[in-house]
């Protein structure tokens, strides 16, 4: 690339590096819904990174075939001491085992790893201590559901400390999240997002050609996340009940719906303290389709 010309619109793509499916267990979105929203969003790439599963994403990348958008497979770890994404896995790594164990494992596999929403204790985030011998691939500095901003600013300040990579991702858990928070991502020579794979992609990552990009959700955008969880969740427990009515089983072990009205009270109240942003770009400039 000349000095001073930007970046190459064939080689940069947009990935979001952090969306969930329905087969989280905080999230009801299809994975062919996913799909859908991704393109709507003017997406080049999504990464699927479910808690601790695979199905998701494999869904996913199916229900992209024939279409402009790139599925790279990952999964987001519970680990001993928070969460990992791991990005270009096929497989769920074990879960419950140490953070440095786990960021090996990925790497070796040829995974790449990157911590999502560091030091956001109550979001399961990993502390320094534990990061402190690990060689991170990189660190999602832009986390669109942080969103008072401190999380990202801490995880930006400790990104430019270390050196790493910064990666955007959504975190969505429903399908008007999707490409609120991205990646810019360059791929390698010879490469273009016409020809991109998900080891492409990766690779820019490792090279550090990457770079976090977006905004964060309002407080009410982040309450709805909740809210539509609930709303599919009782949907959920009433066709259980209903079934259970009919087969004369339990329905013990339906998903409970969770307290999105608390949730958007707390939202609601948190929002006097923060402003509305705008939305992403939707495209990079230069890029003819």
């Amino acid at each position: 690339m000349t000095a001073g010309t930007g970046p190459d619109p064939t080689r940069t793509i947009t990935l979001d590096a952090h969306v969930h499916t329905d087969a989280s267990y905080d999230c009801s979105t299809a994975p062919e819904r996913v799909v859908d929203a991704a393109l709507a969003a003017g997406l080049d790439a999504v990464a699927i990174t479910d808690h601790d599963a695979v199905d998701g994403a494999a869904r996913a990348v199916a229900a992209a075939a024939g279409t402009d958008l790139l599925v790279v497979p990952g999964v987001e770890v519970s680990t001993a001491e928070g969460h990992l994404l791991a990005l270009g896995v096929d497989r769920a790594p074990a879960p419950d085992r140490s953070f440095a164990e786990t960021v090996e494992t990925v790497r070796s596999a040829g995974g790449v790893a990157v911590v999502p929403h560091p030091f956001q204790v109550s979001r399961h985030g990993v502390r320094r201590a534990a990061m402190a011998d690990c060689e991170l691939d990189g660190v999602e500095t832009l986390n669109a559901v942080a969103v008072t901003g401190y999380g990202n600013r801490r995880a930006r300040t400790f990104a430019a400390s270390e050196g790493y990579p910064t990666v955007g991702g959504s975190d969505a858990h429903r399908p008007g999240l999707i490409g609120r928070a991205f990646t810019s991502v360059t791929l390698p020579e010879g490469v273009g997002w016409t020809t991109m794979t998900a080891a492409d992609v990766l690779a820019g990552i490792r090279a550090g050609d990457a770079t976090a990009q977006g905004t964060v959700t309002t407080p009410v955008e982040f309450a709805k996340t909740y809210a539509w969880h609930a709303r599919d969740t009782a949907a959920t427990a009433v066709g259980s009940a209903r079934a259970a009515t009919a087969t004369g089983r339990s329905a013990a072990g339906s998903h409970p719906a969770v307290g999105a009205g608390a949730v958007l009270g707390s939202a609601l109240l948190l929002g006097s303290r923060v402003g509305r942003l705008g939305r992403a770009p939707r495209r990079i400039a230069g890029r003819v389709r």
